[in-house]
């Protein structure tokens, strides 16, 4: 009887499992709903895995529904897609959650139930698989915009001494941020001053567009950066010597970042020591220390 249970349970598994590679595979040669675009260079692997459930429930209407829920926490998203540079809505990360979630629940259910755990196990499985699912998508965005900007923020002090030194030598600031972006050096500061470019070029300020491209980068950094510049700008001051005293100040910035990091590096260092090299020290110290005793017959008298 408990044979055939444990049968039961693996063809649930295999048929919640085997639709959802066939559809993947599937829809590997099928259109995407009519209003959703996936873009495989700047979508994560995350939500290139579910498109076709995700695209379903988009052009369903679920994500903008669950969008509306919390209008505050669509923002920020949204904020963190433009900051990460990918091609996604809020509407395609809501709609990831709940993908992930309920397909994580019923992978934890049903594995559950084949080792023949508890109700109880049953539910704090199911539980905090459903919690993983939640979350993943929108760590993912998140964790992807931070690392962005980190980029961002560590080839900036470089970039603008290119660009000063482009101006020191005869070119203005457009010419000069033009020079550094042929110069096709990889990354994302490169592609945000080749956006800044082109909105130049199609009849934008300067400073509109910095503060545009500051907007886009969401940086105290690079915030400051613009505001300087922009002042400079409207008080007639030299471009040049306000972009290398930006330029020290952003390194500055920088060695004190790292700074603070290396003096947090001890507090963070406890955890692993206690989870992963204490017990070790324990078992090397100890065990040849009760095998002693055993051997010499104490470890009876202690059972007694």
């Amino acid at each position: 009887m408990e044979m055939q249970n444990i049968l039961a349970y693996v063809a649930v598994f295999m048929a919640v499992l085997v639709p959802v590679i066939a559809g993947q595979l599937w829809g590997q040669k099928e259109d995407e709903p009519k209003g959703v675009s996936f873009d495989s260079t700047r979508i994560p692997k995350l939500f290139q895995l579910a498109r076709l459930p995700i695209s379903a429930l988009c052009a369903a209407g679920v994500g903008s529904a669950f969008e509306k829920l919390n209008a505050k926490k669509t923002r920020d998203l949204e904020k963190k897609i433009v900051i990460a540079n990918l091609a996604l809505t809020p509407q395609m990360v809501c709609s990831a959650q709940l993908v992930y979630s309920l397909a994580l629940l019923v992978f934890a259910l049903v594995w559950c139930a084949v080792l023949g755990l508890k109700p109880g196990v049953i539910m704090l499985g199911g539980f905090v698989a459903f919690f993983l699912g939640w979350v993943f998508p929108t760590t993912t965005v998140a964790g992807m915009a931070d690392r962005r900007q980190q980029e961002i923020i560590k080839s900036l002090p470089f970039a603008i001494d290119l660009v000063g030194s482009a101006m020191r030598s005869g070119l203005d600031f457009n010419a000069a941020i033009r020079y550094f972006v042929s110069m096709g050096i990889p990354g994302a500061l490169t592609m945000e001053f080749g956006i800044m470019q082109k909105q130049i070029e199609l009849g934008k300020t300067r400073v509109e567009a910095l503060a545009s491209m500051a907007e886009r980068v969401s940086t105290q950094e690079f915030t400051t950066f613009v505001s300087a510049v922009a002042h400079g700008t409207e008080i007639g001051a030299s471009i040049v010597d306000t972009m290398v005293i930006q330029s020290e100040e952003m390194r500055r910035a920088r060695f004190n970042l790292a700074e603070q990091k290396a003096q947090r590096a001890p507090s963070l260092m406890i955890l692993p020591m206690a989870l992963f090299i204490m017990p070790a020290v324990f078992i090397i110290i100890f065990v040849p220390v009760y095998l002693k005793i055993q051997e010499s017959g104490m470890g009876a008298m202690f059972s007694k």
